[in-house]
């Protein structure tokens, strides 16, 4: 099971979905929320002011919307990457989308950071298929 989890979307009910079949189905033990990615980096901000070893307290995944308003996922991993990205090695994003846009699913692949690209809406069938992942793996030995 991994630790904590942080979903990102601006749509209420994919929030609730998502934390709920993430805790349901012992994929997570921990989900927090983020509206758009300025509420996710100011998350991340606040781990590192207020952590006395933010590593530990990072979440291990970021499930990460593309389409938001304010600040979009593609914004936020523009903005994560450089400040914290380094910091916390242990955290990978998954992109969490509707989006059919081939280009979209090429950009993913240019992040690092990005561990996998998933469609929306988030299912059983989906975390089976994340359990699968390189990264993920580890935690459901």
């Amino acid at each position: 099971m991994i630790n904590k989890i942080l979903c990102v979307d601006d749509d209420s009910i994919s929030l609730t979905i998502s934390k709920l079949l993430l805790k349901r189905n012992g994929f997570a033990d921990e989900v927090i929320t983020a509206v758009d990615g300025s509420d996710a980096i100011d998350y991340f901000k606040e781990l590192f002011a207020s952590s006395t070893n933010p590593i530990d307290d990072a979440p291990t995944l970021i499930l990460l919307d593309i389409n938001m308003p304010v600040m979009n996922g593609w914004d936020f991993l523009e903005a994560y990457i450089p400040e914290f990205a380094s910091k916390l090695p242990n955290t990978r994003v998954i992109i969490l989308s509707s989006t059919i846009d081939p280009e979209d699913f090429s950009r993913a692949k240019k992040f690092p950071v990005v561990a996998q690209f998933v469609s929306k809406p988030l299912s059983v069938e989906n975390l089976a298929e994340l359990k699968e992942n390189d990264f993920v793996r580890q935690f459901f030995k």
